[in-house]
């Protein structure tokens, strides 16, 4: 499961990921903007069930127009696993 790819700058993100995994020991995010700029990082996400996590990311009327790069990571004991998301901020 993926985000929504457009969103208008000021608007609330909802970022959900779903594990193949149940429980695993954390799943932390971080975003990024077009310019590398990290907005969030290795924040825990919410555990809805035990292999779906989610996050509201909320973004400013003043953050930059572009693509953002969502990583997620999730740890299960000594084996971590990354995945990557992308969504648009705009106008």
């Amino acid at each position: 499961m993926g985000i929504e790819k457009n969103f208008t700058l000021g608007t609330a993100i909802k970022i959900t990921t779903i594990l193949s995994l149940n429980n695993p020991n954390s799943v932390k995010i971080t975003i990024k903007d077009d310019s590398e700029i990290v907005k969030i990082d290795n924040v825990s996400m919410t555990g809805d069930t035990p292999n779906v996590f989610s996050y509201i990311y909320q973004s400013l009327e003043e953050d930059s127009e572009g693509e953002y790069e969502v990583t997620i990571k999730a740890t299960y004991g000594s084996y971590v696993a990354l995945s990557k998301q992308y969504f648009t901020l705009e106008e």
